[in-house]
């Protein structure tokens, strides 16, 4: 039989603790939302012009309350 001794008795060394990566498909999925994210940002700021001047100061206000929306319900 063997016996081993581990510990800090003996020279070993402390093993570094790996670092958590993200599986392929988290970093694939992650990519794709950003991607569309992205294109969504685009498409806002090519039309923005045709956004009335309302929607704007609208932005403000969305977490104030409902009754401040430029809308009509």
């Amino acid at each position: 039989m063997t016996a081993i001794t581990v510990g800090s008795a003996t020279g070993t060394l402390q093993g570094t603790p790996a670092k958590a990566q993200k599986t392929f498909f988290a970093r694939a999925w992650n990519a794709f939302i950003k991607s569309r994210m992205l294109q969504a940002e685009r498409e806002i700021a090519l039309h923005r012009h045709l956004l009335p001047a309302q929607f704007e100061s609208a932005a403000t206000r969305v977490g104030r309350h409902d009754d401040n929306l430029p809308f009509v319900r």
